[in-house]
C-alpha cells in the first residue's frame, strides 16, 4: 500500500491471517482490533474504527469519534450487576457472570453461521462488509 495507507488498507492488514497478524487459534485469539485516522489538521476529528469483537476477519470495524458528552451505545456495554457483581462481593470472584454485551453475542451467532452454513454465512459476511464500507465512506465524508 505504498502511498495509500488508508483506513481500509489498515483494516485489510489486521484481517490478514496468512501473515499471522490476525490470529484465530485455540491458544491465542485476536480479542479486538482498532484502526485510527489521526488527521494532521487539528480542526478535523480523529476517527477510530473498533471491532469490539474477536477475529477481525469475521467482524466489521465500526466508526467512532470521541466527543464531549458522548452517548453510550447500550448494545456494546457489558451488563452491570450492581452489588451482585462477583468483583464486589466478599469473598471476591467466587462466581463468573456472563459479561458478554449484545454485540459480542451477535458476533458469536454470526461466527457460528459462517462456520456452519457456508451459503448463509457468505451472504451475511457480504452484508456486514457493506455496512462497514458505508461507515468508512461516512467518516471519509466527515473528514473531507
Amino acid at each position: 500500500h505504498i502511498g495509500d495507507v488508508s483506513a481500509q488498507a489498515m483494516i485489510d492488514v489486521l484481517r490478514d491471517k496468512d501473515s499471522g497478524v490476525c490470529v484465530d487459534s485455540e491458544s491465542f485469539l485476536t480479542t479486538a482490533s482498532i484502526v485510527s485516522v489521526l488527521p494532521q489538521d487539528p480542526s478535523f476529528p480523529c476517527v477510530h474504527y473498533f471491532t469490539g469483537t474477536p477475529d477481525p476477519s469475521r467482524s466489521i470495524f465500526k466508526p467512532f469519534i470521541f466527543v464531549d458528552d458522548v452517548k453510550l451505545v447500550p448494545k456494546v456495554q457489558s451488563p452491570s450487576f450492581g452489588n451482585d457483581d462477583p468483583a464486589k462481593k466478599i469473598p471476591r470472584f467466587q462466581e463468573k457472570p456472563d459479561r458478554r454485551h449484545e454485540l459480542y453475542k451477535a458476533h458469536e451467532w454470526a461466527r457460528s453461521l459462517l462456520e456452519n452454513d457456508q451459503d448463509k454465512g457468505q451472504k451475511l459476511m457480504r452484508i456486514m462488509l457493506d455496512l462497514e464500507k458505508q461507515g468508512l465512506e461516512a467518516m471519509e465524508d466527515i473528514l473531507t
